[in-house]
């Protein structure tokens, strides 16, 4: 048998990443198998569970680079205006509820990943590291320990209003300013410097920011998919 090499295992890896993400897009995370993945593909399920466990393993990995794309794009949209650490804040929070309400599909992905245990603390240690870095100079009596219990309660928040969708009752404009209000009090924002950040996000058009983030993602995979040999 052919010895498999590390750049083919890779490429594996980034083909089965490619097409879950596309699955998750077209079907959601709840609805997307392994074996409609493997189907997909036209692998072996020995293929598929050679590079990831569970589904739940794919979307880890996922999760991870989305993280990281939502984190640059947020810093391209404020970076040219302000440097203020509490306004990034914002860009990046209002940006993943923007994703998120851009179809069902991708609102089950979040949700899933905001539940299930390994994603929801990758989440949670990843952006306690974030807040730490802009919250830190604003509140230097606080300990990371304190950030990580301050980051489990928007976090609570986050998932709370990412699940609602919006409609006649409850618009995006209001969700962005009710999510604001209660994450930037916790953080001890004053009422004031809340306000300004509401308007401030008012400026910045998320919806086309939301859709070059997941677009950015897919051209991502695509390029390690093709950068390595083919399996």
């Amino acid at each position: 048998m052919a010895k498999v090499t590390r750049e083919q295992s890779e490429r594996k890896k980034q083909m089965i990443l490619n097409a879950t993400a596309e699955s998750f897009l077209e079907k959601g995370f709840t609805n997307t198998t392994i074996r409609y993945i493997i189907a997909k593909l036209g692998i072996s399920m020995g293929t598929f569970t050679g590079q990831f466990k569970t589904k739940e393993d794919v979307l880890y990995e996922l999760v991870d680079l989305v993280l990281e794309q939502q984190f640059a794009v947020s810093e391209k949209l404020v970076a040219a205006r302000t440097d203020d650490k509490i306004l990034l804040y914002a860009a990046e929070t209002v940006l993943q509820l923007y994703i998120v309400e851009m179809n069902e599909n991708l609102r089950d992905v979040y949700y899933n990943a905001y539940s299930l245990p390994k994603t929801s603390a990758l989440i949670q240690q990843t952006v306690t590291k974030k807040v730490e870095v802009l919250f830190r100079e604003e509140l230097p009596q606080l300990e990371s320990k304190d950030f990580y219990l301050l980051e489990s309660a928007t976090g609570g928040i986050m998932r709370g209003f990412m699940i609602v969708p919006c409609n006649s009752w409850f618009s995006m404009e209001m969700k962005v300013e009710a999510f604001l209000k209660n994450a930037l009090r916790l953080y001890y924002v004053p009422d004031e410097k809340i306000g300004e950040t509401i308007a401030f996000v008012k400026t910045i058009d998320f919806k086309q920011a939301a859709k070059k983030t997941v677009d950015d993602i897919f051209r991502y995979l695509q390029k390690q998919r093709e950068s390595f040999p083919e399996i």
